[in-house]
């Protein structure tokens, strides 16, 4: 009796063993999920993600030589570097200043408050330095002064917005150097508000780009430093309306030998110890710029080399760079084989969700692009619709890109439950039956 008892329970142990493996390999699935899946997360977005690592650029064999003793330019958008000469050096900036002043002024007045010009901000000029020939007394709108600031290069406007500001002169100068070094400023140490000379005021073009693309996201700041002209409102001090200036920034200018079509601003910069200055904005083909160059001079021919220099610059990015795409929505990343899986499912594609599309040279496209996935070769059910499997990541030229590679359906594991059933039902019956021989042996014994 004992005997038939432990061959009954040895052949139900048998029986029962695909059970037991199934319930180790859905353990298995789980930790594996965990660690390689993020919890067997399912792709909600792209989750496309993006790093800048200059080192890893490419020198561009037709980047340009200037005059300009310091310059750089970039994309604000992306980050990246297309020019740098003594791009962190300490230079004079001179009028281009007041790009800093103008930022200080956007980000602690509104526009229409009423400012009135002190009889210290007009006196404060210096013989030869540019003004708008506003009174002492009159009273006009931050806009208006961020005009005049901006577009004749009025000083006095500087001086009165500094003192509107921060009280002062030095205390605005103060402010200013402090929110430089909130912004990453390197170099940059100010003492006054419009570049008038001084010893210790100065910059490297590299915090004037750094300035600059803040100041790029105040719609005003863009309508005002691309105006070709400007014009001092009337007040009752100063009755007539003859106060007209051109913008200093001959880019911006249809009339002038360095007029450039693609030129959006910015703010013009000279003084003898400066020289030509420059810090200038373009758009072309859906490329926005910041190109800064300081330290040019006026040749004998009339070629002033801080307009010269920078449409060689921006035009040297226009002519080798472009966006282009190199990996498109949907894109297959190869098949996968999933064992123990229902027929109709056991092949899977794995895709990404999003386009990648970069700024590059033009020799560089999605043929020649290097790239590296991050797929295992194995992979086991059940897995889920967009569910993250690896990545894919590309880099083109500095840029980095990465993405989820993910799954293009569900896979499901076979129906175990109804061969599992099946197989409890046999153990049980085999049970019954090995039950029912033993006592008919004893019945014909007896």
């Amino acid at each position: 009796m004992k005997k038939s008892f432990l061959i009954v329970l040895f052949a139900l142990c048998f029986t029962l063993t695909p059970i037991s493996v199934l319930a180790q390999t859905a353990e298995a699935n789980i930790k594996y999920s965990d660690s390689l899946y993020e919890q067997n997360e399912i792709a909600q977005a792209p989750r496309l993600t993006f790093e800048y690592n200059k080192d890893e650029q490419s020198k561009n064999s037709n980047a340009p030589e200037i005059g300009c003793k310091a310059a750089f330019l970039a994309d604000p958008e992306s980050g990246k570097i297309f020019y740098e000469k003594n791009a962190h050096e300490k230079m004079y900036p001179a009028s281009t200043t007041k790009i800093l002043t103008a930022l200080i002024v956007l980000e602690n007045c509104n526009v229409e408050e009423k400012v009135k010009i002190s009889q210290k901000a007009v006196d404060l000029i210096p013989e030869g330095y540019s003004n708008a020939n506003l009174k002492p007394g009159e009273e006009h709108t931050v806009y208006t002064l961020l005009q005049a600031l901006l577009i004749p290069s009025a000083n006095e406007a500087a001086y009165a917005l500094a003192e509107h500001v921060s009280g002062s002169i030095d205390a605005f100068a103060e402010l200013s150097n402090k929110r430089a070094k909130e912004l990453g400023c390197e170099t940059l140490h100010f003492v006054n508000p419009n570049g008038v000379h001084d010893d210790s005021h100065y910059c490297s073009a590299y915090d004037l780009y750094i300035i600059a693309k803040e100041c790029r996201k105040y719609d005003v700041f863009n309508e005002i430093v691309k105006s070709k002209s400007f014009t001092v409102p009337p007040t009752e001090i100063y009755k007539n309306n003859d106060r007209k200036y051109e913008n200093t920034n001959e880019l911006l200018l249809p009339s002038s030998s360095c007029y450039y079509s693609h030129c959006t601003g910015i703010k013009t910069g000279h003084t003898t110890p400066a020289g030509e200055c420059l810090v200038s904005g373009s758009s072309k083909d859906g490329l926005d710029l910041i190109c800064v160059v300081l330290g040019g001079e006026i040749k004998q021919n009339g070629i002033n080399e801080r307009f010269y220099d920078s449409k060689k610059l921006l035009e040297y990015v226009y002519e080798n760079y472009s966006y282009k795409t190199f990996a498109k929505k949907y894109q297959s990343y190869g098949k996968r084989i999933i064992e123990n899986v229902t027929k109709d499912t056991s092949t899977l594609d794995t895709y990404i969700l999003t386009d990648i599309k970069s700024l590059a040279p033009n020799e560089i496209n999605a043929k020649n692009v290097v790239y590296e996935t991050e797929l295992p070769e194995v992979l086991e059910a059940p897995i889920k619709q967009n569910q993250v499997l690896g990545k894919v990541t590309y880099r083109v030229d500095g840029f980095i890109y990465s993405t989820n590679i993910v799954a293009s359906h569900d896979v499901e594991n076979k129906p175990y439950m109804i061969y599992n059933a099946l197989i409890v039902l046999g153990a049980l019956l085999l049970i019954i039956s090995v039950y029912i021989i033993i006592n008919l042996r004893k019945m014909k014994k007896r």
